[in-house]
């Protein structure tokens, strides 16, 4: 794993409505390569972090420094974030028809690039002919997976990417995430409400409340030697300590 940042935010405050005061002065590094965990109950900030990384929420203050271009939401659910009336194979290629220049493929070109990457999440080709509402809820969190990776991204955020999922297709994604950050070095903040979740899938965990960050480390010592109360229940909560 390489030692650089991919990401940096320093003293970010986030408002909504110039009264609401969302996040407050977070501060954190994400290395290159590295998932790290974001965990906190409903409404305490996750999703607004994630959103003024990407660039949707421009009424901030303080710096948010992203060392990678193209970065990707994969959301809770992926059917509203596919195009209802398209079929798979023309929102896969879609990212690739948005290519110029020097960068732009022919449909033959895309059409390989579309096959390669549906090996790569484990589905077969065939599925390029079926629309969204066809798909369960696995081969949709996987088709957007896809597409997220089919824009030239080396940064995932991943909100609550498998909550809406039973526990057996939930174990199916994580063991996919993990074997594509593996694979192609991605660095992914995963966002959960999930402790059990994020203990198999992340090297580092933040624990968010009310729009702070409470608590920060390694996985392993944060979930072992918590410090701060609210971290305790939640583990409490989760039957892990």
């Amino acid at each position: 794993m390489e030692t650089t940042n991919i990401l940096e935010i320093n003293n970010l405050n986030v408002y909504y409505n110039k009264k609401h005061h969302v996040l407050k002065d977070i501060s954190f590094s994400m290395k290159r390569g590295e998932i790290l965990g974001l965990v906190g109950e409903s409404g305490c900030g996750k999703t607004s972090l994630a959103k003024a990384i990407l660039g949707m929420q421009s009424n901030y203050d303080g710096s948010i420094s992203l060392d990678c271009r193209n970065p990707q939401m994969v959301f809770q659910d992926p059917y509203s974030s596919l195009n209802p009336s398209k079929k798979i194979g023309w929102i896969l290629e879609e990212p690739l028809r948005m290519k110029k220049g020097t960068e732009k493929l022919t449909h033959a070109k895309r059409q390989e690039k579309v096959a390669q990457m549906l090996e790569k999440v484990g589905l077969d080709i065939k599925i390029r002919e079926h629309y969204p509402s066809e798909l369960s809820g696995g081969q949709r969190q996987r088709i957007a997976i896809a597409a997220a990776l089919l824009c030239d991204t080396g940064f995932l955020i991943a909100d609550e990417p498998v909550s809406a999922l039973d526990v057996t297709i939930q174990a199916q994604i994580i063991k996919l995430l993990l074997q594509l950050h593996k694979e192609m070095g991605l660095s992914i903040l995963f966002i959960s409400h999930d402790l059990r979740v994020v203990y198999m899938m992340c090297d580092r965990v933040m624990i968010m409340r009310d729009g702070m960050i409470l608590e920060r480390g390694c996985v392993d010592e944060i979930y072992k030697n918590p410090q701060n109360d609210y971290t305790k229940l939640l583990l409490e909560a989760a039957n892990i300590n």
